[in-house]
């Protein structure tokens, strides 16, 4: 993992213990249709099954989709497999863009 990955997933930790973040697909998917309009990470591997899903979804922040793995946010949050998050503050979500424009 770079330097903007480890950022990033650090960044991913303190809004998932500030309760601000969802972890895969069926809670992301519930933070959009609540109109939270939050920053979604998708995986750089992940399928074009969920890619395609993103790209309907409307009314996003953000999205990146070009810095973490599946494998990346799977280690970071403990699971065996993971390709999607979404994050909902407004802090947050500009703390991960400002990271994201200095790379």
């Amino acid at each position: 993992m770079d330097e903007l990955a480890d950022r990033l997933c650090g960044l991913l930790g303190l809004a998932r213990r500030a309760g601000k973040l969802a972890v895969g697909a069926s809670a992301v998917e519930r933070m959009v249709h609540q109109d939270f309009r939050p920053l979604v990470v998708v995986a750089s591997d992940a399928g074009t099954s969920l890619r395609g899903t993103v790209e309907r979804w409307e009314d996003l922040r953000a999205v990146l989709d070009d810095v973490l793995t599946s494998e990346d946010l799977a280690r970071v949050f403990g699971r065996e497999k993971l390709a999607i998050v979404a994050v909902s503050d407004p802090g947050f979500v500009r703390g991960i863009l400002k990271l994201k424009e200095q790379a």
